[in-house]
Formats: C-alpha cells, structure tokens, sequence
C-alpha cells in the first residue's frame, strides 16, 4: 500500500510540473541593469528577452571545435547613473552615450543568429543567461568622459594591448530576429 501511495504521489509531482507554465523571459533592460549593478546572479539559467539595436554588427566568434559562427552585441539604451534608461535609435545617440560610458548592452550567442546589416538594426531577442560574460571593445574617442570597466574577469588580453574595454552579459542559445523598417 505504501508503494501505491508513494508512486502516485510521485505521478502527481511530474504532473504538475508538467503542467506548471514555464515563468515568463525577464527584461532585458532590467536584467541588463541588475548585471551592470553587479546583481546578476539572480538571473542565472533564466530566458532573457528584449529588444534593441545593433550597432556593433555581426561579430564572428569561434566555437570549441574551432569553427565561427555569428554573434551579437545588442545596445538597449544608455543608463546614466541613478537616471532612467534611455533608448538609443540613433548612431549620434549611440556615439554619446560610448563616450560616457553608459551604454547599457547584452551580447549573444546562438547556432543561427542573422547577419545584420552594416547600419544599425532593430532586434528582437531571446536567451539563457548562465553566467557567462563577453569583453567588448569600445573605440577610444575624443570626447571620451569617463574611464572604462576594463575586460570581463578572465578575459584580459595577455599581450598588454590597450584600449576601453567593458564587460556585457552574455545571453546564450539565443535567438534573434532582425525587425523590418517600417
């Protein structure tokens, strides 16, 4: 009788895991903005989605087995300090918020991301974040008001090489969708 109980207490359990709705993706700005905070680890194994634009283009990366694929930085606005997160459109906009560090970004990775056009473009997303991170390189420019936050832990370059460098989360098996322009 115990074993009856037991196995069907046990069928209720997976049932109602089974049925149980899988909890919605997080925000990208708000999760972008606990990381930048230093407060992402609540987030990890968690669907990010968002939208956002890509200025960087499409970055080649390589895999374990030595081949590349594609992947993504995508900019969800520019965050100043203790203000509120404004959207960045624009390449103006973009340039001005590199120049005062408060550009507010994810990367992606995932076996089949679009190639996106050379100009900036509008992107949907979605990813897991599971800790990992990405160093970006932003290009040094006059004008430039504030100190970088230097590569991702782990990820400084051996060779000494300068430049600004900050550190994205990174989203993997992501999905992407380039939005059309209207």
């Amino acid at each position: 009788m115990q074993t009856v109980m037991l196995r069907a207490i046990c069928a209720l359990a997976a049932l109602s895991l089974i049925a149980a709705p899988a909890s919605p993706p997080v925000d990208a700005v708000a999760f972008a903005t606990a990381f930048k905070a230093g407060q992402a680890d609540q987030y990890k194994n968690t669907q990010v989605s968002g939208t956002g634009v890509s200025f960087h283009g499409a970055v080649k990366e390589r895999v374990a087995d030595g081949s590349t694929r594609t992947a993504l930085v995508i900019t969800l606005g520019a965050a100043p300090a203790g203000g509120p997160v404004a959207p960045i459109l624009t390449w103006d906009e973009f340039t001005a918020a590199e120049r005062s560090r408060t550009t507010l970004v994810v990367a992606l990775s995932g076996p089949s991301l679009p190639v996106v056009p050379s100009r900036p473009a509008k992107i949907t997303f979605s990813g897991v974040y599971d800790g990992q991170v990405r160093t970006i390189m932003r290009l040094p420019q006059p004008g430039d008001t504030g100190p970088d936050s230097g590569p991702c832990p782990g990820e400084q370059d051996a060779r000494g090489a300068t430049g600004a460098f900050y550190c994205a989360p990174l989203l993997t098996g992501a999905t992407a969708t380039i939005v059309p322009e209207r």
